[in-house]
């Protein structure tokens, strides 16, 4: 009996705080705005948070979303609370736990609920709603409304809606009375309802155009649950666009970026030649032995790159490769219906894009050809005759070649300039990434107690010859469509140090490395990289010198360079065998005659003593 005594209660004190809220509400309007500042005491009780939450949101438009305990979907706000009693309305992008740890208890000893206030995106061009929200019901089947993720001038999230072709449905044949909530699963009921009641029922078609239905939560839409934004960051890194829309975007992507896509096409089937193609002998006429240079076959230089020692070595090199895309551009793929991978100039500054930051086909390749030699040279300094081997070296060189295009496009601003959400971000992840790859590489080498020393010489050598072809030849940065000029990366000195004082020096130009401060004039970087590239070239022609009398061991093609010399009579294997048994028995015949001397020697003895005993005794 106690318990509805106390339920009453607490009842009858709820309404006693309704009345009081609304009678000072009633008295705060009727009042002029001029006295509600000069007022020394309130003439009414004190208003709680409570109520005022429950003020502020209309009871018609909320509906229940989870009782305590459970996760509430909404896009918008969301109270907790019951009958009169709520706390303050929470901002919910998706779901939430109906507790009192995440809204606080206003009302203790009793089950709460929690309900959803929705707000509904805009689907206007150009503007966004600055709250959580969620996309109308379209009531065509043939399209609906999917929510994509912007970013305004100043930085601040917002959410729109976007019109896209909806995905065709597989009907399922089944006896429940729910629509499937599997993505891509459809029912042909119309009468089927929603299990859960967080989820909305949706129309779609099937790929005969027959009228089907299923559930999603609000506001989630694409076979991922992702929004268009969402979607851009997930394909962000280029190692993923080749199976965006496969095959569809594989074949984008090798219209896009035919150079690397054809040397990858080279490594497989140099791998393939090489291993099934046996009687071609690739690995004599392709690997790189620095012996062989003294011939004239430069080419090594150049082929080493199509053989591998494994397959885990060739798909290693392969992943690597795809993850330098943007090296050479970024293709014509669109993440959704009509929202381009690609960053443009006159899209939408606040999207999630990928600006194109590559310098091309033509310096792409000389870039390969740079790291491919230069790797190759500096790589004898530790072991001459090493037989080389793999694509290893442009993996790091395109790796060297991308840190620097990515250390002027921050020491620039120009993430600053395009407004790409958080792009600055994703520039550094990119570097760790390649970060990570030496590191490893490093690792590897002194785990082996030196024994790949050698490669590991090549492979930073090739990361520091892509890092000085960039400087040294200033490419231009994409095709032309998103920047000014097509070196967008030089800046005035002026802004990179205060040291530069008058107009001359002010105007000089000059690069940064990541940020401004860390700035220098041009000439004096190219400089450097000349220096570095020389000096490792020169040492590289100083250690082929010293060495020269290392033997080719047969492997070279070509006889040039080579003096012909006296003919030595080859002895044969039987004649060889001969010597060796006459050698034998020369031995054997010395020690038998040895031990007859010796026997001799002791019957000569053995007569004297017989002979004259008494001296014997004398002796003893």
């Amino acid at each position: 009996m106690k318990r509805p005594q106390r339920r009453t209660a607490a009842a009858g004190r709820n309404c006693i705080v309704t009345g009081a809220v609304l009678v000072a509400t009633w008295v705060l309007k009727s009042r002029p705005s001029s006295n509600l500042d000069d007022a020394e005491e309130p003439l009414v009780p004190a208003v709680t948070q409570e109520s005022l939450a429950f003020l502020s949101l209309d009871e018609k438009d909320g509906k229940f979303c989870g009782k305590e305990g459970d996760m509430c979907q909404c896009y918008g706000h969301v109270r907790y609370g019951r009958l009169f009693s709520w706390s303050d309305d929470l901002v919910v992008d998706g779901s939430i736990n109906c507790s009192a740890a995440a809204f606080g208890d206003p009302m203790p000893m009793d089950v709460k609920i929690c309900k959803c206030y929705p707000s509904i995106c805009t689907t206007d061009v150009g503007t966004c709603t600055p709250e959580p929200c969620s996309c109308p019901t379209s009531r065509d089947p043939a399209v609906e409304w999917g929510k994509k993720t912007l970013m305004t001038s100043d930085g601040t999230k917002c959410w729109a809606c976007e019109k896209r072709a909806a995905a065709a449905g597989i009907a399922v044949d089944d006896d429940s009375g729910f629509c499937p909530n599997s993505p891509g699963r459809c029912s042909l009921k119309r009468s089927c309802k929603c299990e859960s009641s967080s989820d909305t029922k949706r129309v779609m078609r099937t790929k005969d155009g027959q009228k089907c239905w299923t559930c999603a939560p609000a506001g989630e839409g694409g076979a991922l649950g992702m929004d268009s934004g969402q979607k851009a960051m997930f394909w962000m890194l280029p190692l993923l666009w080749p199976f965006m829309d496969f095959p569809n975007s594989f074949w984008q992507v090798c219209a896009g970026c035919r150079a690397l896509t054809t040397f990858l096409a080279l490594c497989v089937v140099g791998y393939i030649l090489q291993n099934f193609a046996t009687f071609l002998n690739l690995n004599r006429f392709f690997s790189f032995y620095a012996p062989c240079m003294k011939k004239g076959e430069l080419w090594r230089l150049f082929t080493y790159f199509m053989l591998h020692s494994d397959l885990q070595h060739l798909c290693i090199n392969l992943m690597h490769l795809l993850d330098a895309l943007d090296l050479e551009g970024v293709p014509d793929l669109e993440v959704s219906l009509g929202v381009p991978l690609r960053c443009t100039r006159d899209g939408p500054v606040a999207s999630i894009c990928y600006p194109d930051v590559g310098i091309g086909r033509t310096h792409l390749i000389a870039v390969i050809g740079v790291v491919l030699a230069y790797g190759a040279l500096v790589g004898t300094i530790k072991n001459f005759g090493a037989l080389v081997q793999g694509a290893s070296s442009v993996c790091f060189g395109v790796d060297g070649a991308l840190i620097a295009l990515y250390a002027m496009f921050l020491g620039a601003g120009l993430d600053q300039q395009l407004k790409i959400p958080e792009f600055g971000a994703f520039f550094w992840m990119r570097i760790g990434i390649i970060a990570f790859h030496i590191i490893i590489d490093v690792v590897q080498s002194l785990c082996g107690a030196g024994k790949d020393t050698v490669g590991t010489m090549a492979h930073m050598a090739s990361l520091v010859a892509g890092f000085c072809y960039v400087i040294l030849v200033l490419p231009p940065m994409g095709d032309g469509s998103l920047f000014d000029s097509e070196q967008p990366y030089i800046i005035n000195c002026g802004m990179t140090n205060p040291k530069y004082v008058t107009m001359e020096s002010a105007t000089t130009q000059c690069i940064a490395f990541f940020r401004r401060g860390n700035g220098m004039e041009v000439a004096t970087a190219q400089r450097l990289a000349i220096a570095i590239l020389g000096g490792g070239v020169f040492i590289s022609v100083v250690n082929a010198i010293l060495k020269r009398h290392i033997s080719d061991d047969g492997i070279a093609c070509c006889a040039c360079g080579e003096t012909p010399g006296p003919k030595e009579e080859v002895e044969s294997p039987d004649k060889a065998l001969m010597n060796l048994r006459q050698q034998q028995v020369s031995a054997l015949r010395e020690d038998v005659t040895r031990l007859e001397r010796l026997l001799q020697n002791m019957l000569s003895l053995g007569s004297a003593a017989i002979a004259a005993p008494g001296d014997i005794a004398h002796v003893e």
